[in-house]
């Protein structure tokens, strides 16, 4: 009966207080109400901020049954009559069912909001079972929920208060993702409910690959596969791997592969590896790189070969650890070598990569020096009858010179004293013959070739001359066939020799890449072989039936041509009259005759390398083919300089001589440079 009294007397009171007056109505609701509630008092009432604006009835239902429903929603009312726009997420996800804002916000006691972090936190968990663990009050670093969720308006922080939030403690926490706009959210990749902030292992599929689009996932044939965080560290501005400090990177690697990191530190690498300047696992394997097919597996070896000749060619690695400067071009300049620069340049399939790596001799892992009696079986495995003989043919990382590989070395020293003094006389012999038919008048603008073109691109009427047969229909197939020989042979070879310039790998995937290339040399070569066997027989046997030597052996005669000719350049005595073929053109001739009998039979050694070093040693496969490879040079700068002066550039015959294409001469221009022979077709022409 005295509740209901009290009740009616505060809502009395309550509704007969004018406009204005909440402080005094404060005051009569509270004398009324402290009848019964005396541990609620006037100074306690007073000390908080909302003394001044509400009273008891404001939030509390003062009614005949206080029903608990009604008495929330006044509370609410009155919360929100001042706050305005502070509706909870809790009420839009309860609805009904919310907390108010007294689960949260002690009003008699506590301040308004509370001053420790614990305080809200141990109220939050009061609903919240699973808080985040590595921010929970009972964490040895605890962040209040507050700091991350805002309290009344959103349903979390967002990207950019979350991030402010977490670099209050994790100032410097990825400096190599920081300026990356999508990963400033950080639970892109951590789940703040994760004990001690784990990166889980669904990260790489669900955030790593968002931005590394493509990569393929390391070590897939491990179930479950390693995580990137496992290898890679987020909290260092340089992107790659970030060993353990002070472990090298390798150890990473190790912690699985214990038996490669053991023989790694064996080996020869051993002893460098502690210091940090040795290979590591990530020098030569691609950690991103899932495949484990041959192909995939030579590929790897191809670039791993490539790393050890850069390495090996530094000399921040070579000066400190006395090792000889010469272990990449050594192996550059060999078979193998040469094929797998253009391996290594085109990225090229190597499925069939039969070539000799430095892994295969020095090994992967345990690297070693291998002394010469463990050679020959490497050689081995790909040459079946290979013996200590073919293996002596690889001549070390030492230079050639005179107390290694002596052989070698005096046929470079023959082909590097042959080929200028050779070519230094061609080119003092062109330039004898250019200021000689200067003299005589000769230009090339002025010549019979270029002037007879000229008419027929003009449409006019172009006599025809009196012509004589020079080559036979024979003799000119022949030279088709040596001329084609020759030029494929240029193309497929040369480029072979420096396959790491972009012209030479173009020339190779001209012909389908270097296995295609040296198939096509090799099939190339022995027709030039057949056309010089066709060729000395069918001379032979002419010479035979008609019992006389052939017009291109040189004969007494040519001898003193050459002195002669060297006279009239020197003296202006008369040139010397010659028949068919003069000393040059007879000089040519067993010039590139010679060259291609060098050419065949040391290119036929190479094709057969133990064939030849079941008989002869292995040095001198080394030689023939250091020999193999000068000639063809010398070759070409023969052809380039002499034949094409003698055949297009000589005033008298620009812009080209046809008579090998077409088998005939002009009889003035065979009475002019060949005399004696045309007397011997015209006999007493001279006399008329």
């Amino acid at each position: 009966m005295r509740t209901w009294l009290i009740a009616g007397l505060a809502t009395v009171l309550a509704a007969s207080a004018p406009e204005g007056a909440a402080g005094q109505d404060a005051d009569r609701v509270l004398a009324v109400c402290q009848d019964c509630h005396r541990g609620v008092g006037q100074d306690r009432v007073r000390a908080l901020s909302h003394a001044d604006s509400i009273s008891c009835r404001s939030c509390h239902h003062v009614g005949l049954t206080n029903d608990p429903v009604i008495a929330r929603a006044n509370r609410l009312e009155a919360c929100v009559s001042c706050h305005e726009g502070l509706e909870s997420r809790h009420r839009a996800v309860a609805g009904e069912g919310a907390p108010a804002c007294t689960v949260c916000h002690a009003i008699h006691g506590d301040p308004p909001l509370p001053e420790g972090t614990a305080p809200i936190g141990d109220r939050c968990a009061g609903c919240h079972v699973e808080p985040h663990q590595p921010h929970a009050a009972g964490a040895a670093d605890p962040a209040a929920c507050t700091d991350c969720h805002v309290e009344h308006t959103g349903d979390g922080a967002g990207v950019d208060s979350l991030s402010g939030s977490c670099s209050r403690c994790h100032a410097e926490a990825h400096p190599i993702h920081a300026s990356v706009a999508e990963l400033q959210d950080c639970t892109v990749c951590h789940e703040v409910a994760a004990p001690a902030g784990e990166v889980p292992r669904s990260v790489p599929e669900s955030a790593c690959l968002r931005c590394h689009v493509g990569t393929p996932t390391a070590h897939a044939g491990i179930s479950p596969p390693p995580r990137c965080v496992e290898c890679h560290d987020f909290s260092v501005p340089a992107r790659g791997i970030a060993p353990p400090d002070p472990e090298p990177p390798g150890f990473l690697c190790g912690a699985c592969h214990e038996a490669e990191l053991g023989a790694l530190l064996a080996g020869g690498h051993g002893g460098s590896s502690t210091a940090g300047d040795a290979p590591t696992c990530a020098s030569c394997h691609e950690l991103h790189d899932p495949g484990d097919t041959r192909a995939d597996v030579r590929r790897r070896a191809v670039q791993e070969t490539m790393r050890c000749i850069g390495c090996h060619e530094s000399e921040a690695v070579v000066g400190p650890y006395a090792l000889t400067p010469f272990v990449g071009a050594s192996y550059a300049d060999d078979f193998h070598g040469a094929t797998v620069r253009f391996l290594a340049a085109e990225d090229a399939d190597t499925s069939e990569a039969d070539v000799l790596l430095c892994s295969d001799c020095h090994g992967a892992h345990d690297v070693r020096v291998l002394e010469r009696a463990e050679i020959a079986p490497v050689c081995a495995r790909c040459h079946a009858d290979a013996g200590d003989r073919l293996a002596s043919a690889w001549l070390g990382h030492r230079p050639v010179g005179p107390r290694n590989a002596t052989l070698v070395w005096l046929v470079r020293v023959f082909y590097l004293f042959l080929i200028p003094f050779m070519l230094g006389g061609l080119l003092l012999n062109i330039a004898f013959h250019l200021v000689d038919q200067r003299r005589r008048g000769a230009r090339v603008r002025d010549s019979e070739g270029l002037r007879r073109l000229l008419d027929r691109l003009r449409g006019r009427a172009v006599p025809s001359l009196e012509t004589v047969l020079r080559f036979t229909r024979l003799e000119r197939a022949e030279h088709a066939g040596a001329m084609a020989t020759f030029i494929l042979l240029v193309l497929t070879g040369l480029p072979q020799t420096r396959p790491d310039l972009p012209l030479a790998r173009g020339i190779i995937g001209l012909f389908g890449g270097i296995w295609n290339t040296r198939l096509i040399h090799r099939i190339v070569g022995f027709t030039f072989v057949a056309l010089m066997v066709v060729h000395v027989t069918r001379a032979v046997v002419a010479a035979v039936r008609r019992r006389r030597l052939p017009a291109m052996v040189p004969v007494r005669k040519d001898f003193a041509d050459v002195l002669q000719t060297f006279r009239h350049y020197l003296f202006r005595a008369p040139l010397p009259r010659v028949a068919k073929f003069d000393f040059s053109q007879k000089f040519e001739y067993w010039g590139l005759f010679l060259g291609g009998l060098v050419m065949s039979g040391t290119g036929i050694a190479l094709v057969f390398p133990e064939l030849v070093t079941q008989v002869l040693p292995g040095v001198v496969l080394a030689a023939l083919r250091v020999m193999h490879g000068l000639e063809a040079t010398f070759a070409v700068l023969v052809i380039v300089l002499w034949h094409s002066y003698g055949v297009v550039l000589r005033p008298e015959i620009f812009p080209l001589d046809t008579s090998i294409f077409t088998g005939r001469m002009d009889v003035r221009r065979l009475e002019h440079e060949h005399e004696l022979e045309y007397e011997r077709l015209y006999p007493g022409a001279g006399e008329r």
